[in-house]
């Protein structure tokens, strides 16, 4: 191997150990009690949802809901079956996601707020798994846009 190439693999790993996340897509928040919170915002759509899900290997709290205007949650179902222990749902009209995963999940939470969203993941998480805010949808009235809804969950969950 020449000194050339040793020196561009270096470059390359120094580039790769810099870089930090974006906000709102797959932020872990916080590690709390073994628990831990991750800001998935930016997920507006079921194939986002679908892959932080897949990214998990824990169980896991899925926050979900906003604007759910005609989101055709079947591709997730197969996830949800293996790795949701819960969901938590936050927006003005869930009803299409309670029916599409209530016959698979038990507990299915509807909440009015973040805060109360992320008080609730953490009364009903258990040490080793993973609280997941990735909406599938894009943001109801209650917030300005994505970024709006991951702040207040990251504030929500720096409160705990």
């Amino acid at each position: 191997m020449t000194e050339r190439l040793i020196k561009r693999r270096i470059n390359i790993i120094k580039r790769f150990k810099a870089f930090t996340n974006v906000p709102n897509r797959m932020e872990q928040v916080r590690v709390k009690n073994d628990v831990i919170y991750i800001n998935d915002s930016k997920a507006e759509n079921v194939n986002a949802t679908y892959f932080a899900l897949q990214s998990i290997h824990k169980p896991v709290i899925w926050i979900a809901g906003g604007d759910d205007t005609k989101t055709d949650y079947w591709e997730l179902m197969s996830l949800v079956r293996q790795k949701v222990e819960a969901i938590i749902m936050i927006g003005t009209d869930n009803s299409r996601l309670s029916v599409h995963f209530s016959p698979v999940i038990e507990n299915i939470y509807e909440v009015s707020s973040m805060a109360e969203a992320v008080q609730l993941a953490n009364q009903i998480s258990n040490p080793g798994t993973s609280v997941l805010l990735s909406p599938a949808c894009k943001p109801d009235l209650s917030f300005a846009d994505y970024q709006d809804r991951g702040l207040q969950f990251v504030k929500a969950v720096n409160k705990l």
